[in-house]
């Protein structure tokens, strides 16, 4: 695991600053993911498509649904990015 050291006249002051600024940042990503799943199942639902298959490109892409699914390939897109970010934030460890 990599290091990355910050350096500060008052740790006392600033580890509860980047404790809090961390978990805050853990809440917001996980009501973005929240949001981003259930947008993720009601286009999946509207379109009847399998968001996997879609991923996997198994799924065509007929014109009169062209812009729904390219939503839908974003909105995964996104929770993809979502889930990484919190995964890295979970793994983070304040050393004081």
């Amino acid at each position: 695991m990599e290091k990355i050291e910050l350096s500060t006249p008052d740790p006392e002051k600033v580890l509860p600053i980047l404790e809090d600024a961390i978990a805050r940042q853990k809440r917001l990503l996980a009501q973005s993911l929240a949001r981003s799943e259930e947008r993720i199942q009601q286009l999946a639902i509207q379109l009847g498509v399998n968001p996997d298959r879609l991923v996997a490109g198994e799924i065509p892409h007929p014109e009169n649904q062209d812009m729904d699914l390219l939503e839908l390939e974003g909105e995964l897109e996104l929770r993809r990015h979502l889930q990484a970010q919190l995964e890295s934030l979970e793994h983070l460890k304040l050393c004081p």
